[in-house]
């Protein structure tokens, strides 16, 4: 009840405002209950002009001793401040306010400070608390058997405890899986730092650790200067053993970096780092490499000690709502850096500077490109793309004929670097392109679907340096290629209900129709491969880019069926096939569509449980059902024993420079065989081309609220480069809150963000 309208004490109401006011400033001011949300905030005070809301079973003032007191369920509300207690005690005499039985704080932040009794001086420069009980926001905890307050800003526990691990409910008086414990913890919630003196890590009650002295940054900082966790392993195809030790900078609010030295036994030290910026229109972000090391060059020779390294940079900025501005750097010093010192790599890296506008459904681009390729063997030359600009424009439904309008169009300017063997016979294109399309659909009353779209376009070429379609030569050509499509899909879906399931059974049809364009003496910049699957079976192009436009007359056909059942389980099966009217010699060979009839694709989604899933896609030939592209990924069985495999089988395009069959499979098993315990194994071979196996890896985790420990074994038995096969051992040991060594490479999203270092 509020004070102020209790009858029983109203001759008393001018005492006990004077006591309770002060009690709750002393209180809920005196730092020993309260730490700040981030190391940029300002512990927050309480407000004087708060309403002050109290409750207890009985309440009194004696006029004679100037002593106040509260008893019986005391609820003090003052602000965001909380407190309960069985007994409170004012002494107007000393300013001493004295809490006992069942003390508990909740604060602005969320802590909570438990403890048996407290005494507080007014001036919040001392104070002491018996039983000291602190649980932070982030449910770690801090006991002691007293604590002090000194200074205005340290709380001292005597002979104290901290862990970031839960409790066990059924058994409290088992110890945490971890806990840290020393003669005395101070917390500075200032610096909101926490310092240990005489301190010994405790794995189950077991002492691995001692140290004098430790000091680590109080649950609720979020970032702070100074070493991070270092990362340890062993390659031993590349840089042998070695240590990763960065160190953060607390720049700004809105800038760090970091600085990770690296020493390795085989390549002596490595130098990287890492700055990042936000402002108010966009952000920057680079990280980067650099070491001085033996290179060896595409040919396999050894050239001696080289600077080598690598960048990794972004760059966006906001112009207004519609605009944006922004550049990427992605690069390397050769071939095999990337991969030598585990680094985030591919086999083509691409550099971009752009400026792009969205409005609603409409976008539009210019683009600049630059790529490096980093694939061991010789390929043909890359472009730079200067620039690559484009537009598309979408209506709203039903707005043109009862359908939805598009327009797009674009310009690609590339140029290549003649005076190598691999830039010696491609071309230099500058293309021009508009399409401007259609599409509508109609649904019966019988049920039937049926979609019709259209697209019109005018591509112009003025090209350097075309290879010619019979293989000898170049020449410089000047070419306008006019070009327009129609297609009409129909689709009949048909679907029942019954007992436990539902089942939908939808036959496709499809009708495409457009001339057969003269593109062979024309440069291919974006449609070299194609990747033939049940995905662009019903597509107008089949094509990935615009140099080639899928011409012809053709039918398509394919079925779709559904079966999903109440308690979850699913299938989903598709197949389908195109009969072209005349061959289309436009398309590389192994596609599966050079011929009249192309060949058959399809897909299978199916997963009867928690215990099974399977998909399969695959293109067969479709003269004898020779497979010519399958990909399995399926596993089975409970969380403590799940096999796996992934099998993949390609036939590659002539286009692609790689040879004609690729087949690989992943073989594995992962288990969660207890509690927080997991394992995985995985083996990877390959079939054609060179059969043997690829790699191996082993990985042991245990992951739980307060403590993550990895360990990966991994052999790689391929070679490229200055890189042999051989093995690698890495590992993860993290104490939340406290600190560890870290592998990047174990470390997976699957982790809760206190146990990634970002």
């Amino acid at each position: 009840m509020c004070l102020q309208d209790s009858p029983n004490h109203r001759h008393h109401s001018q005492f006990l405002r004077l006591f309770w006011c002060t009690a709750l400033l002393v209180l809920l001011t005196t730092p020993i209950l309260a730490k700040p949300t981030s190391s940029t905030k300002t512990e927050k005070q309480p407000d004087d002009n708060a309403p002050t809301l109290i409750t207890a079973d009985q309440m009194s003032f004696d006029q004679d001793t100037n002593i106040g007191v509260a008893t019986g369920h005391v609820e003090i509300v003052h602000g965001d401040y909380v407190l309960h207690a069985d007994k409170v005690i004012y002494d107007q005499n000393t300013d001493i306010v004295h809490a006992e039985g069942h003390v508990a704080i909740l604060e602005p932040t969320g802590d909570v400070i438990f403890g048996d009794k407290t005494e507080i001086t007014s001036d919040m420069d001392q104070g002491f608390i018996d039983k000291l009980g602190m649980l932070f926001i982030d449910n770690s905890r801090l006991t002691a058997q007293s604590g002090q307050r000194y200074a205005g800003r340290y709380l001292l526990a005597n002979n104290g405890v901290y862990t970031a691990c839960n409790v066990c409910a059924e058994h409290p008086e088992i110890q945490p899986l971890w806990q840290v414990q020393a003669d005395t913890i101070t917390h500075d919630n200032v610096e909101h730092e926490v310092y240990y003196h005489d301190a010994t890590v405790d794995f189950a009650g077991v002492p691995v650790l001692y140290t004098p002295y430790l000091s680590t940054p109080d649950p609720t900082v979020e970032r702070r200067q100074g070493l991070l966790t270092p990362t340890l392993g062993y390659n031993s195809q590349g840089a042998g053993y070695f240590v990763r030790q960065p160190y953060y900078f607390d720049i700004a609010p809105n800038i760090d970096a970091t600085f990770e030295p690296t020493f390795s036994s085989n390549d002596l030290l490595q130098l990287g780092g890492e700055y990042r910026e936000r402002f108010a229109q966009g952000s920057f972000d680079a990280t980067g490499t650099v070491t001085y090391a033996d290179l060896v060059s595409v040919d396999g020779v050894n050239e001696g000690n080289h600077l080598r390294g690598n960048l990794d940079a972004n760059f966006l900025y906001n112009l207004d709502d519609v605009w944006r501005a922004g550049s990427t750097i992605d690069f390397a010093s050769d071939q095999s850096y990337l991969e030598r010192y585990r680094l985030p790599n591919s086999d083509m890296l691409t550099s971009r500077a752009y400026i792009e506008g969205f409005s609603g459904r409409d976008y539009a681009a210019t683009n600049l490109y630059f790529f490096q390729d980093l694939m061991p063997s010789p390929q043909p030359g890359q472009p730079f793309v200067l620039p690559d600009a484009t537009f598309n424009l979408v209506g709203e439904p039903g707005q043109a004929f009862g359908g939805r309008w598009s327009l797009d169009g674009g310009m690609l300017i590339t140029q290549r670097n003649p005076s190598t063997d691999l830039g010696a016979d491609t071309p230099d294109t500058r293309r021009l392109n508009l399409d401007a399309g259609w599409e509508r659909q109609f649904i019966s009353d019988t049920g039937f679907v049926t979609t019709i779209s259209g697209i019109t376009l005018a591509d112009g070429y003025v090209a350097d340096n075309v290879p010619s379609t019979s293989g000898e030569g170049t020449s410089n050509i000047t070419n306008l290629r006019p070009f327009a499509a129609g297609m009409t899909v129909v689709k009949y879906p048909l679907g029942r209900q019954g007992d436990g399931y539902q089942e939908i059974l939808e036959p496709i049809a499809a009708f495409n129709a457009a001339p057969h364009p003269r593109q062979d003496n024309l440069p291919n910049e974006d449609s070299l491969d194609v990747e033939y699957d049940a995905t662009n079976l019903f597509t107008l192009n089949r094509f990935t880019g615009e140099d080639r436009q899928d011409g012809g007359e053709r039918t398509t056909y394919g079925l779709r069926h559904t079966l999903i059942t109440d308690n979850g389980a699913r299938l989903e099966m598709f197949g389908g096939q195109s009969y072209q009217f005349s061959k289309n010699t436009d398309f590389p060979g192994l596609s599966g569509l050079r011929n009249v009839w192309s060949d058959y694709v399809g897909d299978v989604d199916f997963i009867p449980s928690h215990w099974f899933d399977m998909n399969y896609g695959f293109r067969l030939d479709h003269r004898d059902f020779s497979p010519r592209m399958q990909q399995l990924t399926t596993s089975a069985g409970a969380p403590i024993f799940r096999p796996f495999i992934t099998y993949v089988l390609a036939d590659q395009t002539e286009t692609t420079g790689y040879i004609d069959k690729v087949e690989e499979a992943t073989v594995g098993v992962n288990s969660t065989f207890y509690q927080y315990w997991s394992l995985g194994l995985a083996h990877v071979q390959a079939f054609n081309p060179q059969p043997g196996p690829r790699s191996d890896a082993v990985t042991l985790n245990y992951l739980d609220e307060c403590f993550v420990f990895g360990i990966e074994v991994s052999h790689d038995d391929t070679t490229r480069l200055d890189i042999g096969t051989g093995t690698s051992v890495l590992f993860h040991f993290y104490l939340k809150n406290v600190g560890g060594a870290h592998t990047d490479n174990i470390t997976t999203t699957a982790y809760p963000t206190q146990f990634r270092q970002q």
